[in-house]
């Protein structure tokens, strides 16, 4: 190959979210909030007394432990307070050993056709069906090592991609359930591009260890631009929502309080459900691919 599996694989992640944009104005809130960060840390240098307030609120906010146990936060729960445990939450001293199990709902219309380091979709055009319209996915991520389960319009099994890390190599499986053919490609692994900025407009999920949705979050988060927005009932939690934006781009984040982990992301019309999993043997199962009976093999579909 000319491009890196990684590489493929990144662009893979930029395809299932291509058409998700972050909020508007994220660059210029984010500068805007810098500014001000650097005038308040001024401002605190000047005053002794103050400064040394600031700082001991901060040691007592960081003290607390992102899971479990941690100590319920003031009646305001002000937006530091929250940012700082969810991106705790989210570090890879936390998350690195729990599989990260996200269930997507696409708005109608989207393909996804599984291809040698990636995905090839846009949408379909003047009503015609495809047998790759996808209108949900389950995603398992474990140390870089991934699932992909695709469903169609009316429930139906659409494909199953297996990607696992091994010896710098990445082996990817997938089996098509609509004719019954399954393929398998091996590529070398390099390292990725690094965390998103707050200036990028596209929203792009990496790949490998301490990527997925965990890196995305925490650097969005580390811009500053987003706030703490009340309480919304998920799945019979009292989540903490954080919200950026404003109108159809709004990024809306819903946090366990418990443990600051997110249970549900909105981005537009996209909604991603989470489950962080503990890495049992039953759990790191579902990351595997099997081949049914009697499904023929094929040679690996070439990107467009």
């Amino acid at each position: 190959m000319n491009t890196s599996f990684e590489d493929r694989l990144h662009s893979d992640m930029d395809q299932f979210t291509r058409d998700l944009r972050a909020p508007a104005g994220l660059a210029s809130q984010a500068r805007r909030h810098n500014r001000k960060r650097r005038k308040t840390l001024r401002i605190a240098v000047a005053s002794g007394a103050a400064a040394v307030v600031a700082a001991g609120a901060v040691a007592i906010a960081g003290a607390a432990g992102a899971f479990g146990s941690a100590p319920a936060a003031p009646a305001a729960q002000t937006t530091a307070y929250v940012l700082r445990h969810v991106e705790n939450a989210l570090a890879p001293a936390s998350v690195g050993n729990l599989i990260d199990l996200t269930r997507t709902a696409y708005p109608p219309g989207l393909t996804q056709e599984p291809v040698v380091g990636g995905m090839a979709g846009g949408g379909t055009t003047g009503g015609v069906p495809s047998p790759w319209t996808v209108t949900s996915m389950l995603h398992w991520d474990y140390q870089g090592n991934q699932k992909f389960s695709a469903y169609g319009p009316s429930g139906q099994h659409v494909y199953d991609e297996e990607i696992s890390l091994a010896n710098g190599s990445a082996t990817q499986t997938v089996v098509i359930y609509g004719d019954h053919t399954w393929w398998t490609a091996t590529a070398a692994v390099r390292s990725g591009s690094g965390a998103p900025s707050c200036a990028q407009n596209s929203i792009q999920v990496g790949v490998g260890p301490g990527n997925g949705w965990p890196a995305l979050i925490r650097s969005q988060l580390a811009c500053g631009v987003y706030t703490v927005a009340g309480r919304q009932l998920v799945d019979g939690i009292d989540a903490v929502k954080i919200t950026a934006g404003q109108g159809p781009g709004q990024l809306t984040l819903l946090v366990d309080p418990a443990t600051y982990l997110p249970i549900q992301l909105e981005i537009g019309p996209l909604r991603i459900s989470f489950q962080w999993l503990p890495a049992t043997p039953a759990n790191l199962a579902q990351l595997k691919v099997s081949v049914p009976a009697g499904f023929r093999q094929v040679p690996p579909a070439a990107r467009p």
